[in-house]
């Protein structure tokens, strides 16, 4: 797509005043993915913040904890500092554009022109949270990861939280594991690395450094988000210590906050290698079970118990009780088991455990199910006396 080049139409550094042309597409493209990135749970977020780096202009959204960084296009001149405007202002002005759009940068104004269609917006400085210098992050060489499958195993994990919960990542050599726990539900997977096929040179897996990482339920609910309207097939991640920052790198650049778990994945990952399945069911009639248990609404509470070639779920609230069971499909021991939950968090993490079937088992103190894969778990304790 052919973009107009930048002209600087002041001589003199302490007068801001630009011009850039940029296809409509271009920009809506953008404003999509920035839209991803600050989601709509804090509205003072939406914002769109402009930046010229590396002979480029660009465009950084942000929810407080993801940043997404997007050049827009070349630009050969320099932005004294970084300035925001309003997300949805812009979205709503360009949604039915097409063609060229003309920014124009001059004496604190930004206008967009189309045609006989023109936006004025009086820009805001940035304001930093910390006296520290905004850029564009590099991205080292990371570990690289399937985008499907890393998705998917996020989304896995993040499905049954709730703002103020979180997912922890784990990186060690050629797999990265992924952990996540609400009201006593826990979700494990692992993934293992790819090699990077936009890079046939990348440093080994075992260059890459391992880390340990804890982010925020609601910025991991917008990665996904952004990252599945990335047109790449491939993810990057690593991990910048001395910024705490994670480095994702799939077309774009993105970078996310980051914390230390409090636990290391050991316990489980013993857990999880322990696992003989022994009873079998069909995951779409426990989730009816769960659907039809909701009896107090979204946060229902219920019990699930194993009785004679039978799963049995229980819910009551106040006056009113239900109770359903389903047949156990296959059953080489009986495995005893009882195991309380909230029944909408059960029902989300089974619609995204990746098969019709479940597999059921009892490994120590706690009740496993996993797909027949074995690629994750869910893992919660048992709460009836062996």
């Amino acid at each position: 797509m052919k973009l107009s080049s930048v002209h600087n139409l002041s001589s003199g550094d302490t007068s801001v005043n630009y011009i850039v042309e940029v296809e409509a597409e271009v920009l809506k493209d953008i404003i999509k993915k920035a839209d991803k990135v600050c989601g709509t749970l804090e509205p003072s977020m939406r914002k769109l913040v402009f930046l010229s780096e590396d002979e480029r202009l660009y465009v950084i959204a942000s929810d407080g904890c993801l940043s997404g960084y997007f050049p827009v296009v070349p630009f050969y001149s320099k932005i004294t500092s970084p300035f925001e405007v309003p997300l949805d202002v812009v979205k709503h002005f360009v949604s039915e554009l097409s063609g060229k759009i003309s920014l124009h940068f001059q004496d604190g104004v930004l206008s967009l022109k189309s045609q006989n269609e023109i936006l004025r917006l009086r820009i805001a400085p940035f304001q930093k949270d910390r006296e520290e210098k905004i850029f564009v992050p590099k991205h080292p060489e990371g570990a690289a990861f399937s985008k499907r499958k890393l998705l998917s195993e996020i989304d896995f994990a993040s499905s049954f939280l709730e703002e103020g919960s979180y997912v922890d990542l784990y990186f060690s050599r050629n797999a990265l594991e992924v952990i996540s726990q609400h009201y006593g539900l826990v979700a494990y997977s692992r993934l293992d690395v790819e090699r990077n096929t936009d890079n046939s040179e990348m440093v080994s897996e075992n260059d890459v450094v391992s880390f340990s990482i804890r982010i925020p339920y609601v910025s991991t609910r917008h990665l996904i988000k952004v990252l599945e309207i990335e047109e790449t097939n491939q993810v990057q991640f690593s991990f910048n210590p001395i910024r705490n920052k994670v480095i994702i790198f799939s077309g774009d650049t993105f970078t996310m906050c980051a914390d230390i778990p409090e636990e290391t994945p050991h316990m489980l990952r013993n857990l999880c290698s322990r696992f003989e399945p022994k009873i079998r069911i069909l995951s779409s009639l426990l989730q009816r079970l769960l659907r039809r248990s909701l009896i107090a609404g979204r946060f229902s509470d219920v019990e699930i118990y194993s009785r004679h070639g039978e799963i049995v779920v229980v819910s009551q609230h106040g006056p009113i009780a239900y109770k359903g069971s389903i047949p156990i499909q296959r059953e080489s021991e009986e495995v005893r088991f009882s195991f309380q939950t909230k029944a909408f968090m059960l029902r989300s993490v089974l619609n995204r455990i990746g098969s019709q079937h479940v597999l059921i088992d009892n490994v120590d103190e706690y009740v496993l199910l996993a797909p027949p894969s074995l690629s994750r778990f869910l893992v919660v304790r048992n709460q009836r006396i062996q």
